[in-house]
């Protein structure tokens, strides 16, 4: 697995585990004093994902269901399904539409840190395709969110390789005058 994965990885997760223990927040004191069962919450809130919360009480159950509902997760739920969209095009090489896809994410965003993976994602993908500045813009971004110091060292160093490679793409360009 590539650095540039690994980070990307460790972004996403920061934002999915905070979406998470913000949901989970409520339930999780009642959890530890409840341990009766286990009941499993599946919403489909964009018909597009099945996610399992697990939580020990029915109680429980209808405040998971009441705060899956409502219209953050249902934005989060939504662009998580057009990431993974994204992702598809972009696995399969067809970088055009995987960037428009992950542009779409970024629209979706209920708020600016749920756009850190689809960002991250069209950094790999100008890369990729040789467009460093539209990359480095992606990167800034990224390092403007004060992302952990092992994240931020990783996003400092491609910047530089991106802006070593953008220089000598510039130097190898014919004059346009």
């Amino acid at each position: 697995m590539s650095n540039r994965t690994l980070v990307r990885n460790a972004v996403g997760l920061v934002v999915l585990m905070a979406a998470i223990s913000a949901c989970l927040a409520s339930c999780s004191s009642r959890a530890e004093e409840n341990k009766k069962g286990i009941t499993t919450v599946s919403p489909s809130t964009a018909g597009n994902t099945t996610s399992v919360y697990v939580v020990h009480d029915k109680k429980e159950a209808e405040e998971m269901k009441a705060m899956l509902q409502t219209e953050r997760f249902r934005k989060i739920d939504a662009q998580w399904s057009q990431i993974h969209k994204a992702g598809a095009y972009e696995k399969a090489k067809d970088y055009k539409q995987a960037e428009i896809e992950y542009k779409k994410a970024i629209e979706l965003a209920p708020e600016k840190i749920d756009e850190t993976v689809p960002r991250a994602a069209l950094a790999d993908i100008y890369e990729a395709t040789g467009q460093y500045e539209k990359a480095i813009e992606q990167l800034d971004w990224l390092i403007k969110g004060k992302p952990r110091k092992d994240v931020l060292d990783e996003l400092l160093t491609r910047k530089q390789s991106l802006e070593k490679l953008l220089a000598e793409q510039t130097a190898n360009q014919p004059n346009q005058t």
